[in-house]
């Protein structure tokens, strides 16, 4: 993805179809820090731009690294967090996941393991079978405007499936 918002569709997407064990805020977190690194090598005029977190391997390690990080941060700001919580809860399962240790883990492992296969159907310098093997055979699978436009349209889908969870939950409330 030549920008971390194309992937947030597919997240969007996952969140409406998972949302009770599915954090969306973390699935976006690790796609932020993943192409931190790819922002990092650019800065740096250094090729390949993607590397070690653009792997299935490492780029899931930085989706659990995140998730971690993130439940670390939920304990120290909410320390037990029952009001924060109990918020969520009357929001309804797509909003507690948010904060849930399982939606938070799922959130992360998700983002980690989906970013490299989205990114290694366009970009040459991914590798995502790497340290296995350094073929890529996802590049080219489809065209890169159809890449952008599933992702965009997954976006689409989980905003409208979210909005109608929302409503009904509003209308049952």
């Amino acid at each position: 993805m030549p920008f971390t918002p194309f992937h947030f569709g597919p997240g969007l997407f996952l969140k409406a179809i998972g949302s009770r064990y599915f954090s969306w805020g973390a699935f976006v977190a690790t796609q932020v820090v993943i192409d931190g690194e790819t922002l990092y090598f650019m800065l740096q005029r250094a090729y390949p731009v993607h590397r070690t977190l653009h792997t299935l391997l490492g780029a899931t390690l930085a989706g659990l690294a995140t998730a971690l990080a993130l439940i670390a941060c939920k304990a120290l700001r909410f320390g037990g967090w029952p009001r924060a919580a109990d918020s969520l809860r009357r929001r309804g399962a797509w909003a507690s996941s948010e904060l849930s240790t399982l939606g938070i883990l799922t959130g992360g492992l998700i983002g980690g393991a989906s970013h490299p296969l989205l990114d290694g159907l366009m970009h040459r310098d991914v590798h995502p079978f790497a340290p296995w093997s350094s073929a890529n055979p996802l590049l080219h699978l489809v065209g890169v405007g159809t890449v952008h436009l599933g992702c965009v349209t997954l976006g689409l889908i989980g905003v409208v499936g979210l909005g109608l969870e929302v409503f009904r939950g509003n209308k049952a409330g």
